[in-house]
């Protein structure tokens, strides 16, 4: 059964659609458990003809997972550890499927012995790191797919030190969407100012000189590694059927603080010192964690708190609190950590903070409750929407993850505040402040409110890319945010997207085109 397609009955009608609250469409729909079986599904498509949607755990906000006709390969059932080796420079290197989500890759790391069907040696490994590793890219779904993770080129709360899920991949196993399988090795191909050297000896031809112009998406540059090419291609240029990740030793300790300002300004200031510190400090890296929440994001936790057994475990938030700023530092040894905290939490007085307004937490218990907080803003925001569709279905969240220079975070920060209540729209900002990787979250509750979000993140839009930043920063752009990238890229990068799309998937299988037609 995994190495065939069969017809989209009504019970599989949960995989038309992803966390975006997009409804898609599909004729038939695969689970391949291997890639020798997902790749001659691939084949029998690009045979076909017939467009075929990649899809993961479908916890994606974006819409990338959700189908448009045609066929759905779906990678659940390749959710299995491959293997287990030394890696590069002794870095242990775990391979897994694509399928696998976060939660089970850390749960093997942690308990499980290696498997049968491994090599003697991945196994002997594997028994000397057990319960000593870690994937250091934290995404805050952590039932997402790892495969999933690296379509869109996922970064988590702590990106801060450990960057993006592609970061850490040493190796793919790709599947083209002519079927064919193509082992890739970080450091083989690379590209020059041309293009770049293909497994199997053909060549992608494109001009890597050309500036992003808002969007990394399919953007080649001389140096670029391959795999690093792919990450965040969204399922659009192939799939990655099996990933060798880069892992990392569990640090000794890990301390993390919330603390909620009376001012949001002075939250901004906060997280502009704690900016300054790291750059500053010897060992400031071990500071991975710098987020920040705005009220309305607060009181939406606040409010909706009782309806979530999860959130009922937290502590209450800080009376009268106007923002937050979320931070973790990890280090192997704890009393550097406490001495860092120490400052911090000196930066956090001066800033005008109470040492009361503080969460803090250090177990690894109460720090999966900052991890629950953290979770909470996008989770209740999408419980906020399913609430007011009930009443006009057509609504949906107007949404955006802009990246601009760090020292524009606190501008477009109260420019999203300050244009929203002008339009009397109700909306959300939370992210990674300290990179300039802002989240914000529009809920209209009427068609006209629709209309009025949607104009202002276009315009938001223009002045992310005139300022030099990123329409997508880590979620991707599925369908949510097509139009807004065939609008405002330049007609020279779209038209270097519809070439190398045209080369990697000459049929349209992937539904790339999709992403560069208005």
């Amino acid at each position: 059964m995994g190495g065939e397609f069969i017809a989209a009955a009504p019970s599989y009608l949960s995989y038309f659609h992803d966390e975006s609250r997009l409804e898609g469409r599909a004729d038939y729909i695969a689970f391949p458990e291997d890639t020798g079986q997902a790749a001659a599904l691939i084949r029998r498509a690009a045979a076909e003809k017939i467009r075929l949607a990649i899809q993961g755990a479908r916890t994606g906000i974006s819409g990338g997972a959700v189908p448009n006709g045609g066929f759905i390969l779906s990678s659940e059932r390749m959710s299995r550890p491959l293997g287990f080796s030394p890696g590069h420079g002794n870095v242990p290197s775990l391979r897994v499927q694509g399928g696998m989500s976060f939660e089970a890759m850390g749960n093997f790391l942690i308990q499980s012995s290696p498997l049968d069907d491994w090599d003697p040696e991945d196994r002997s490994f594997f028994r000397e790191w057990r319960r000593k590793l870690r994937f250091p890219p934290n995404p805050t779904e952590t039932t997402a797919s790892i495969g999933g993770a690296f379509a869109c080129n996922a970064r988590g709360p702590n990106s801060l030190r450990w960057g993006s899920v592609g970061d850490h991949v040493r190796g793919l196993a790709w599947i083209t969407a002519a079927g064919e399988i193509w082992r890739i090795e970080r450091g083989r191909y690379r590209f020059d100012g041309g293009g770049c050297p293909l497994p199997g000896g053909s060549r992608l031809s494109c001009d890597a000189a050309l500036p992003a112009g808002g969007s990394l998406f399919l953007h080649p540059r001389p140096g670029l590694d391959l795999i690093d090419f792919l990450a965040g291609s969204e399922g659009v240029a192939g799939f990655a059927a099996e990933l060798s990740l880069e892992l990392r030793e569990l640090p000794a300790a890990v301390w993390g603080v919330i603390f909620f300002f009376r001012q949001d300004g002075a939250a901004i200031g906060f997280a502009e010192s704690l900016s300054r510190w790291r750059e500053r400090i010897p060992g400031g890296e071990a500071l991975s964690t710098v987020e920040y929440y705005d009220r309305p994001s607060l009181e939406l936790i606040r409010t909706l708190a009782p309806q979530s057994a999860a959130l009922r475990r937290l502590p209450p938030i800080a009376p009268g609190a106007d923002a937050a700023i979320h931070v973790e530092l990890e280090g192997d040894d704890p009393d550097d950590l406490e001495a860092m905290l120490a400052e911090h939490l000196e930066l956090f007085l001066a800033a005008g903070g109470r040492e009361d307004d503080t969460w803090a937490a250090a177990s690894s218990a109460e720090l999966e409750k900052f991890r629950i907080f953290r979770h909470a803003a996008p989770e209740l925001i999408n419980m906020e929407l399913d609430r007011l569709r009930r009443e006009l279905p057509e609504l949906r969240k107007t949404a955006a993850d802009f990246a601009v220079p760090s020292r524009l975070a606190g501008f477009y920060r109260e420019t999203y505040r300050r244009e929203m209540a002008e339009a009397g729209l109700r909306g959300f900002v939370f992210g990674h402040i300290a990179e300039g990787r802002l989240h914000v979250n529009i809920l209209p509750e009427s068609a006209g409110e629709l209309r009025r979000s949607r104009a202002l993140l276009d315009r938001w839009a223009a002045s992310v890319i005139e300022d030099g930043g990123l329409l997508a920063a880590e979620n991707g752009i599925g369908r949510l945010k097509r139009d807004i990238l065939c609008r405002r890229l330049p007609p020279a990068r779209l038209a270097q997207i519809r070439s190398i799309l045209r080369e990697l998937d000459p049929h349209g299988i992937f539904g790339g085109f999709e992403l560069t037609e208005g």
